[in-house]
């Protein structure tokens, strides 16, 4: 019975940044085929957890999956191996804090929500400063904000990351960035600092581009764009800086 419970949670996390509660795991595997709820306990919920709870438990930093605060995410640390926390993205891990996480690195998944939003929102504010009509969008269906200008529409995807040092790195999920492949779409990483974010505003065919000659690598089956981000800005060591605040042309 375990079996559908654990194979359901690792296709659903595979697909989050974040943590989920049991059961919103549950719901998302229900709406994606992979459980039926016709089938299941009468609690799948309780269930769900008590599964993940015991693998954790069993197989310590070995595990599939990490859990805080009652939320559970996949062990992005790579089944017990330390993971390089200035390599990935806000949204990945937490940035200036120390929280005890059962089964991996330390994380702080109650701000991946707060980070990724107000990005998105940062990146709207810009937008609308350039005279764009810009909102987010209701569903996340690759594409975090939808705007207009003189006719003309723009999609984009908001990646948001904390700079260690001079470094800032981002993931991409292969699968939204292949969906999300049309025309005006862009990638806007937003890099977060105390003195103010800053954006690298990228059409979708350059990051594509980087995708396939390597520059963009894979890391836990995510892309991960990992960027030196000083007065000039460069990704594997190609120049990008000139996309820097460059928001889509009407």
């Amino acid at each position: 019975m375990a079996q559908p419970f654990k194979t359901s949670a690792i296709a659903v996390l595979s697909h989050e940044d974040g943590f989920l509660t049991a059961g919103e795991i549950v719901e998302r595997a229900v709406q994606k085929g992979l459980l039926n709820r016709d089938k299941m306990t009468q609690a799948p919920e309780g269930m769900m957890s008590a599964v993940l709870s015991n693998n954790i438990r069993q197989r310590g930093a070995a595990s599939e999956f990490v859990k805080l605060d009652g939320r559970f995410g996949l062990n992005r640390a790579g089944g017990g191996a330390a993971s390089d926390a200035a390599d990935l993205p806000l949204s990945d891990t937490a940035a200036g804090q120390n929280r005890k996480v059962t089964g991996a690195a330390s994380e702080a998944p109650d701000r991946i929500h707060f980070n990724g939003r107000a990005g998105e929102y940062s990146v709207i504010s810009e937008l609308l400063f350039c005279g764009f009509d810009a909102c987010l969008t209701n569903v996340d269906a690759e594409t975090d904000v939808f705007a207009v200008k003189d006719g003309k529409c723009f999609f984009l995807q908001v990646k948001t990351s904390a700079p260690a040092g001079s470094r800032c790195s981002f993931f991409i999920s292969p699968g939204a960035h292949k969906k999300f492949g049309r025309p005006g779409a862009y990638y806007a990483f937003v890099a977060r600092s105390g003195t103010g974010n800053d954006f690298l505003v990228m059409p979708y065919s350059e990051v594509q581009k980087h995708v396939e000659s390597g520059g963009i690598g894979k890391m836990n089956r995510k892309y991960l764009a990992k960027f030196v981000w000083r007065d000039r800005i460069t990704l594997d060591g190609a120049d990008v800086t000139r996309y820097r605040r460059r928001w889509p042309q009407a």
